[in-house]
């Protein structure tokens, strides 16, 4: 089979990469600083919310700053540009695993964060309360879920010599340019792979699941005691509940591109090695855009930025004047 591959390092998405790392690094850890010290009194809710910052700012440095992938589709291959390899001698699968490990304890975080808010508001109603049993059953759930689909990840990876003795049979004009490669791995359609893309979707579905019942319940419960808990105090809970269906709804910048690039190779698009790269790009902006949902969506956030950029901007105004 006869088929067109560059095997030339793309700068501009290691550029990207670098770029975005750094101003992923910049509003995480404002974010991460916000939770911990101008969150106020919210019980530990904001440590699940923590954890999910924590993840996120991992994701980003992990995928996009020390393993940096470079996809070589339409055959599903890539390799690592990153340190993991350059500096550590870290592999593209044992770095893509360790990527995953992070990815998946994103998801579950997300998914935690909806339960605890769940389970704190449950409490103001007694007829409705959740109790912590609840909490670590759907925790445990969300990490098993999340191991189950690390550990067929792992096992899917095939060593270099199978890699290039498939790569012979299959794709014999791309032999020389793969030996090149210092590092890479390829994947192959088989059993393990079909249920590392099974346990994915369970994954997705159960915790798409979870998060809408628990909103569902959440509105419910908030509408019956409109009469019953101060206003302030609800417009507290509503609030943390849009901020994070808000910052749900920024999942897809990481969880769509993937999918769209399998969807793309099924089709056999011409120009799908490029796409790939794009799509990459795209994903690598997931932690910066979701971090920057939160602080805008957190009157507490938002307000503590607004007041330092009108005081800086206030200050720059006394200078010139």
């Amino acid at each position: 089979m006869t088929i067109k591959v560059s095997f030339e390092t793309p700068y501009w998405l290691i550029n990207f990469y670098h770029t975005i790392t750094i101003l992923s690094i910049a509003i995480n850890s404002l974010g991460i600083y916000f939770i911990r010290f101008q969150s106020g009194k919210i019980d530990n809710f904001k440590y699940f919310l923590l954890w999910f910052a924590i993840c996120n700012l991992l994701s980003d440095f992990v995928m996009f700053f020390l393993t940096q992938p470079i996809p070589l589709l339409p055959i599903w291959a890539g390799y690592i540009h990153g340190p993991f390899w350059s500096v550590f001698r870290i592999g593209t699968h044992v770095s893509s695993v360790i990527g995953s490990i992070i990815l998946g304890q994103q998801a579950a975080a997300l998914t935690m964060c909806f339960v605890r808010k769940y389970q704190a508001i449950s409490k103001l109603d007694c007829q409705n309360e959740i109790s912590n049993n609840w909490l670590i059953c759907v925790a445990c759930l969300t990490q098993s879920l999340v191991g189950f689909w690390v550990t067929l990840y792992y096992f899917a990876g095939i060593d270099r010599a199978t890699a290039l003795n498939y790569i012979k049979l299959n794709y014999p004009n791309l032999l020389e340019k793969f030996i090149e490669l210092e590092d890479f791995q390829l994947y192959l359609k088989n059993e393990i792979t079909s249920w590392f893309i099974l346990a994915a979707g369970v994954m997705t579905v159960v915790f798409t699941a979870i998060i809408i019942f628990c909103t569902a319940r959440m509105f419910g419960l908030l509408r019956n005691l409109e009469n019953q808990v101060s206003p302030v105090h609800l417009k507290k809970h509503k609030t943390a509940v849009s901020s994070l269906i808000a910052q749900l709804f920024t999942s897809p910048v990481a969880f769509l591109p993937p999918v769209a690039s399998g969807f793309l190779l099924s089709l056999e698009c011409e120009h799908i090695q490029v796409i790939s790269w794009i799509l990459l790009a795209m994903t690598s902006c997931h932690g910066t855009i979701n971090c920057s949902v939160m602080i805008l969506t957190c009157p507490p956030y938002r307000t503590f930025v607004k007041n330092k950029m009108m005081s800086s901007f206030g200050k720059k105004r006394t200078e010139l004047s």
